[in-house]
C-alpha cells in the first residue's frame, strides 16, 4: 500500500481524498497514542511517518481544533470499518442461505394456507398445479412472507400471493389483459403491452439458429429491432432496475404462436434484473420462476 512519497504530500489510497486534511488527520492519529488502545484505531496510524507531520501540525492548527479533528476522524474511520464488517457478515450469510437448498424443502405452510391453495387448485384446473404453486409459496415462507415479489400475469391467484403468501411484503403484478387486471382491484397492478407477437415469428428465428452452419453458437446475436420489441410498455419507471427477491412468470399467453406474444420478453427483463442484482449482491438468493416451461420458446430462452 503506498504512504507519502518523497515529497511527503501523497496521502494513503484508504484515506478520503483531500490532501492536506488526509495527511494531517493520519499524523493526528499517530501522535494520540490513547487511540491506539481502541478497535480499528490502527487502520490509517501505519501509513505515514508521524514526527516531521506532527510538528507541522502543531505549528499550523491550534490544540484544541487537533483533538475536534481527531475525534471526527476517529468515528468516521470506526463507522465505515463497522459497516464494511457488517455488510461482509451479510454476504457470507447469503452465501452460505444460496448454498443451502434443503431450507426450501422444510419451508412449513399454516392450515389456512394449505386451506386456501386447496380451494384455489378447484378453481384453477388446468392451470398450475399444486406442486408449481408450492415451490412458489416455499420462496416466500422462508422469506417469512415479507418479499419483494414481481409478477408477470394477474389471474384467480393474484389474492393468494398478495394477500396470504406474501402478506407482509410488495407485491407487483404487471398485466397485458383488461380483463384479468380488472379481477385484481386493490393490488399494485399495471397494463401493460408486449411487443413480441407473434411469437412464430421468434420460432421461426430458432429454428433458424439451430440450422446454422456454427454449431458453436446456437443462437445468433439480436438486432436492433429485436431488442427494441423486448421492452415491455407501461412498466413503471425503474420498475426493472428494483430489487426483487421473487420473481414469478406468468405471462402473456402464448399457446397460439401465430397470435400471442409468448414470454420471451418477460424471461428476457428478469435474466437482465438477476443480471444487475447478482452484480450488486453475488450471494443473495433471488428466486424466479417461469410457469409453462414445458413450451419451446419459454424452455428455450
Amino acid at each position: 500500500m503506498n504512504g507519502f512519497g518523497a515529497s511527503g504530500k501523497t496521502c494513503s489510497k484508504r484515506a478520503p481524498q483531500h490532501p492536506q486534511l488526509t495527511c494531517r488527520l493520519n499524523s493526528v492519529r499517530s501522535i494520540n497514542a490513547g487511540l491506539h488502545h481502541r478497535l480499528h484505531a490502527r487502520t490509517c496510524t501505519d501509513l505515514v511517518t508521524p514526527n516531521t507531520q506532527t510538528r507541522l501540525l502543531r505549528q499550523i492548527i491550534p490544540k484544541e481544533k487537533l483533538y475536534i479533528i481527531l475525534a471526527v476522524a476517529t468515528i468516521l474511520v470506526e463507522c465505515t470499518d463497522a459497516t464494511r464488517i457488517l455488510a461482509l457478515n451479510e454476504e457470507q450469510q447469503n452465501c452460505a442461505t444460496a448454498a443451502n437448498t434443503s431450507i426450501y424443502a422444510a419451508a412449513a405452510f399454516t392450515d389456512k394456507e394449505m386451506s386456501v391453495l386447496q380451494q384455489l387448485v378447484l378453481q384453477t384446473k388446468g392451470q398450475e398445479t399444486t406442486y408449481d404453486r408450492t415451490l412458489v409459496m416455499r420462496a416466500l415462507a422462508i422469506r417469512e412472507h415479507k418479499a419483494r415479489m414481481l409478477v408477470f400475469g394477474c389471474g384467480r391467484d393474484s389474492v393468494f400471493w398478495a394477500k396470504h403468501m406474501n402478506r407482509h411484503g410488495e407485491t407487483v403484478f404487471l398485466e397485458d389483459n383488461k380483463e384479468w387486471a380488472a379481477l385484481n382491484v386493490g393490488l399494485k397492478t399495471h397494463l401493460v403491452k408486449y411487443n413480441t407477437a407473434p411469437l412464430q415469428a421468434w420460432l421461426d428465428k430458432m429454428d433458424a439458429d439451430a440450422a446454422s452452419a456454427d454449431r458453436h453458437n446456437a443462437w445468433t446475436p439480436l438486432n436492433e429491432q429485436q431488442i427494441a420489441s423486448l421492452s415491455i410498455t407501461g412498466a413503471p419507471a425503474g420498475l426493472f432496475e428494483q430489487w426483487w427477491d421473487v420473481i414469478l412468470v406468468d405471462a402473456p399467453m402464448g399457446f397460439v404462436p401465430t397470435e400471442h406474444p409468448g414470454r420471451l420478453a418477460p424471461i428476457y427483463m428478469s435474466a437482465s434484473m438477476l443480471a444487475r442484482q447478482r452484480a450488486r449482491r453475488p450471494c443473495a438468493a433471488v428466486d424466479v420462476f417461469v410457469h409453462d416451461f414445458d413450451r419451446r420458446a419459454e424452455r428455450e430462452w
